[in-house]
């Protein structure tokens, strides 16, 4: 292990090659924002000077073909060739929160788009002097569209509301990217032939078609990984904090140093989330204690009132409310962990809160279980006892009948 001078050159070296390194991607950031707005005007120039509705039909239909071939090649193959690697979250930037609610906005907007796009150009096939087949796979393409805008919501809506249904589909759903980029590719060269029906493929009608819709793929792209690039966390100050903590001597282990420089590339954000996390967990594991506890000392008393009795059912149902809605938030943290992207050091901080969530989740169970029996035992012995102190048939038999008084 490094001594402490050492570890001074090395901060000092790790700092400088830091702020370089975020300097870089901060250029390349909005280089890149520029070149898609640039392309995206291109594209717009290209549409406006077409005079001809026919050329822009074309243009639609090529741009769905292009989605096809982004979607199986960029989005599905990556998942395909780096099973468990998380290729698409590091594609899209998904680490946090924030970076999934920035994936979700973008997916959501270019699915309206793309519905847009197909729905005008399902319309349009309607109306053009086209094959049955042109208009089937116009249709078809439309109808994949609304299917993308569909999951789009569900997945949204999903995650708020109900994640294990998510978990249920991720663990069921392991051939749907499979399918899908089959889907995909059998879409993009069916697509490409009904489009030869309005150029022919290789002409020049045809790389005009496609340099206009490649206009608008660029950007399309572009604005994807501007907006996976938005919100990085910069690793400056808390570099510059720990070499300042070093050089001044308020750190002078080897291991002290260590632990510190792991800790510098644990982003904040996520930091933070695990520490409210985990006060979270102690305080769900507490309130559910507390009602348990209270059911336990009312069912134990030697002869508990129906009031009690009642209170000793309203808390164990508050119990068990708080056990279901700490479980959904458990669903919503391990479906975190599948879509976030993390570095070593954050795993290993991850790895710790999941194993908190896991045991509480377990002891509360048991607890419930254990409660749940002691009241049902004690009601059943309730109602025994009840039932014993009731009068017999022969002790009915036995009493004499009452005469009615004359008059």
């Amino acid at each position: 292990m490094m001594k402490q001078p050492e570890w001074t050159s090395f901060l000092t070296e790790r700092l400088k090659s830091q702020v370089a390194l975020e300097n870089s991607d901060r250029l390349q950031k909005w280089a890149l924002a520029l070149l898609g707005l640039t392309f995206l005007g291109f594209g717009f120039k290209a549409v406006s000077e077409t005079a001809n509705a026919a050329s822009v039909f074309a243009v639609k239909m090529l741009f769905i073909c292009i989605f096809h071939a982004v979607m199986a090649l960029g989005f599905y193959l990556p998942a395909l060739l780096e099973k468990g690697e998380k290729a698409q979250t590091r594609i899209l930037g998904v680490r946090d929160f924030s970076g999934l609610t920035r994936a979700a906005l973008v997916f959501g907007f270019y699915a309206v788009v793309l519905v847009m796009v197909t729905s005008q150009a399902f319309g349009q096939s309607a109306k053009a002097n086209v094959s049955g087949y042109f208009a089937f796979i116009a249709c078809t393409n439309w109808i994949l569209a609304l299917g993308y805008a569909g999951l789009c919501g569900f997945l949204a809506l999903s995650f708020v509301m109900f994640p294990s249904a998510l978990i249920k589909f991720a663990e069921k759903g392991r051939l749907f990217p499979v399918i899908l980029f089959w889907v995909h590719t059998a879409f993009f060269f069916a697509t490409a032939a009904a489009y030869s029906e309005l150029a022919p493929l290789g002409s020049g009608k045809f790389f005009e078609h496609l340099l206009t819709a490649g206009q608008f793929w660029v950007f399309i792209l572009t604005s994807v990984f501007f907006m996976a690039s938005m919100g990085n966390e910069s690793q400056v100050p808390s570099l510059r904090a720990l070499e300042f903590e070093v050089v001044s001597g308020r750190l002078d282990r080897p291991e002290d140093i260590l632990v510190r420089y792991k800790e510098v590339f644990v982003r904040k954000r996520l930091a933070y989330w695990i520490n409210s996390l985990s006060h979270v967990v102690a305080a769900r594991a507490h309130e559910i204690a507390a009602y348990t506890h209270e059911a336990v000392r009312l069912v134990d008393r030697e002869n508990p009132t129906e009031v009690d009795l009642q209170q000793v059912d309203g808390r164990y149902k508050k119990a068990d409310s708080l056990h279901r809605r700490f479980d959904r938030e458990s669903q919503r943290f391990l479906l975190s962990l599948a879509l976030f992207d993390f570095n070593e050091s954050e795993r290993e901080r991850i790895e710790s809160l999941r194993d908190q969530f896991s045991r509480v989740l377990r002891n509360t169970k048991l607890e419930l279980a254990s409660v749940r029996k002691r009241i049902d035992d004690k009601l059943v012995s309730i109602k025994n006892t009840q039932i014993s102190f009731l009068p017999t048939e022969a002790a009915l038999a036995k009493e004499p009948p009452q005469v009615p008084l004359s008059h």
